[in-house]
């Protein structure tokens, strides 16, 4: 078997006993009525440290960028790393204690991982739900693979925003705890100042209804479908990219893209539909349209969906597509909540299986 082979046995081994649990704390929940989160937040912890030490260690041949990362490591000092200076910052702490690449991997895996775990974790103070099945979420979903070993400072980047978000929910008048989240996350990724001021826009304009943010985003896909994208911004795209020039050579004339197909893409506007319209059943049916930090988290899904169709005729698209993805485990946990008449939970762990398979049989066909 080749590298790649015996990486991904792995991680299909790891992710069936993670499946394999959350069934039954699923089962817990929907018949027994129980939470039992104190042995959720264990189990997680040590499903996730598995994940860090596989993502960690993995050889150069895993993951289309990791040969780059390490180039980067290796060559930092002559690296233009742009406004992503933390991420510069944390290459040169690194080399204080080694030279050894694979000990950075191991770092950025752990803090991709641990902050989604510290996530859920400041998430659970606002919102019932079960801690295992959050984390299992996360974990069949695509794009969690592809942050963990292929665009790595987006993966640390989104866990940075993740945590900020969940602070804002938690106490949107302490701002240092959400803002600094924030900071640290353009520090690793400099696209992320997109999803700041949009984030920014829904803290300040929280007159828009939900009415608006689904006019956005239905406007915006039927724009899409109809081939507007960005592009169609013309010379004042140069000003949506100031914050990084080397973005416009990247993602605008697709230097590096090789065979990626740009386009409407009609199985990413499904994936994203699907999922609002079972957001959607949630925030109505379940939370009877009255719970306003989920509505928020609504928004911001369809703010950034609505960003991300408007990307479909540029390079890389998926990588703004993770933008609204990872916030999904998030909107989906009102499901792996204890309710009196209610059983959601195990279907729920159910479908996150079927997209795991799908996705890794789509992918691979």
């Amino acid at each position: 078997m080749n590298p790649l082979d015996i990486f991904n046995l792995k991680y299909f081994v790891i992710y069936s006993v993670f499946a394999f649990a959350a069934v039954i704390f699923a089962m817990y929940i929907d018949i027994k009525k129980k939470q039992y989160n104190n042995i959720s937040i264990f189990l997680t912890s040590l499903f996730f440290l598995l994940v860090i030490f596989h993502f960690g260690f993995r050889d150069l041949e895993i993951g289309s960028d990791t040969e780059m990362y390490k180039w980067m490591f290796l060559t930092y000092s002559n690296t233009d790393f742009g406004i992503q200076l933390i991420f510069k910052y944390l290459i040169i702490i690194v080399h204080v204690f080694t030279n050894n690449h694979q000990y950075f991997l191991l770092i950025i895996s752990f803090l991709y991982i641990s902050v989604i775990f510290w996530s859920i974790t400041i998430y659970l103070q606002s919102f019932k739900s079960n801690f295992l099945l959050i984390g299992f979420a996360f974990i069949s979903l695509f794009f969690f693979r592809q942050l963990g070993i292929n665009i790595i400072r987006q993966g640390v980047s989104l866990a940075f925003v993740l945590l900020a978000v969940n602070y804002y929910i938690k106490n949107n008048k302490n701002i240092k705890s959400w803002a600094l989240p924030f900071i640290i996350a353009v520090g690793f990724h400099s696209a992320t100042v997109i999803i700041f001021l949009i984030f920014i826009f829904i803290v300040l304009v929280k007159k828009a209804t939900l009415k608006f943010y689904y006019c956005w985003y239905i406007i915006l896909l039927i724009i899409s479908a109809f081939g507007g994208s960005i592009l169609s911004l013309g010379q004042f795209l140069n000003y949506f990219l100031v914050v990084d020039s080397n973005r416009t050579n990247y993602y605008i004339k697709g230097e590096g893209a090789g065979e990626y197909v740009v386009g409407f893409k009609a199985q990413f506007a499904a994936f994203n539909t699907i999922f609002l319209l079972i957001f959607s059943f949630i925030n109505y049916r379940v939370l009877k349209n009255e719970d306003e930090n989920y509505k928020m988290l609504l928004k911001y899904y369809m703010a950034i969906s609505g960003l991300f169709f408007m990307m479909f005729q540029i390079p890389f698209s998926d990588r703004w597509g993770v933008m609204t993805w990872a916030i999904i485990p998030f909107l989906v946990a009102p499901l792996f909540t204890v309710r009196k008449n209610e059983r959601y939970a195990l279907s729920t762990v159910l479908f996150f299986i079927f997209i795991f398979v799908f996705f890794n049989i789509y992918n691979n066909s």
